[in-house]
């Protein structure tokens, strides 16, 4: 696509962003290589999923709305039907292979797993539905993508350490009455930072940051007692050589009072029910 685009088409494009979607407009494209023929040629394997509901837009909208002799192509990800139990666990936020949007069928999420590429030509021809009406929906979307694309792997040991610690998190987050679950839930994020390269053969000590919620959207307001429900779990977690916890085992910070450098050197936890499904909690009615 090396002509200059046409006002019409530039017009076009600015009226997608990210998180929109469309319905019924055909296959999401792969390979698989069963399907080669017999000369392992054939039309290289192409597959056509035709169980896909829909489309939804995973590019950033800037790069939507690049004319596209300079960025040609636009990233999907199928629209597919789960079951009630599923979603359920996706609102719970065990599955954050799956997000959500505003305005799709009952049941419809977006797979993550896979992408597929159009033209920008093709997207045109397309009547996009806003998934993300709003700004904090739009925000909640791309954080759902930052969490499935941008995972950090951390080493098996290390997860397997914190197992416990994990299945604390997701078996009492959703618990009202729970005081640990209001500590939880009183975090926007939870990170860790190692004193060591990960990767490391000899003693890797780390420390948890738990990064507060501002004070009025917190459902615990003391500081002190959010630091001793967490200190609890963390001094319970059973280490796995090389891992094991840092005379300074626990921060609990607001962000504002968080460095640069400590936010930078440490990683975000995937503790699926803290830093997935409270994007998702939908308000009572």
């Amino acid at each position: 696509m090396s002509d200059a685009p046409t006002e019409e088409l530039l017009a076009k494009l600015s009226q997608w962003q990210q998180g929109d979607f469309v319905l019924d407009v055909g296959s999401f494209i792969f390979r698989d290589q069963e399907n080669f023929d017999d000369s392992g040629e054939g039309d290289g394997g192409v597959v056509a999923d035709d169980a896909v509901i829909g489309f939804a837009v995973v590019s950033q909208t800037c790069e939507v709305a690049r004319a596209p002799n300079v960025v040609p192509y636009v990233t999907l990800c199928p629209l597919i039907k789960i079951d009630d139990k599923r979603l359920e666990d996706l609102n719970k936020g065990h599955a954050p292979r799956y997000g959500l949007l505003e305005n799709t069928p009952e049941n419809v999420v977006v797979d993550f797993t896979r992408t597929m590429s159009i033209s920008k030509s093709l997207l045109t021809t397309w009547e996009p539905t806003r998934g993300c009406p709003e700004m904090k929906q739009q925000t909640e979307f791309a954080r759902s993508l930052e969490t499935f694309f941008g995972r950090y792997a951390f080493p098996e040991e290390f997860v397997d350490s914190l197992r416990s610690f994990r299945k604390s998190i997701t078996e009492t987050y959703g618990r009202e009455a729970s005081d640990f679950g209001k500590a939880i839930r009183s975090l926007r994020e939870l990170r860790v930072l190692p004193h060591n390269d990960w990767f490391s053969k000899d003693s890797i000590e780390v420390t948890f940051i738990a990064i507060l919620l501002d004070e009025a959207d917190r459902e615990l307001k003391d500081k002190g007692m959010i630091f001793k429900l967490l200190s609890e779990k963390i001094q319970s977690i059973k280490w796995q050589a090389p891992f094991s916890i840092n005379e300074r085992p626990l921060d609990v910070i607001t962000l504002g009072a968080l460095s640069a450098l400590e936010y930078l050197g440490s990683y975000r936890l995937d503790v699926n029910s803290l830093s997935f499904a409270r994007r998702y909690k939908r308000p009572t009615e």
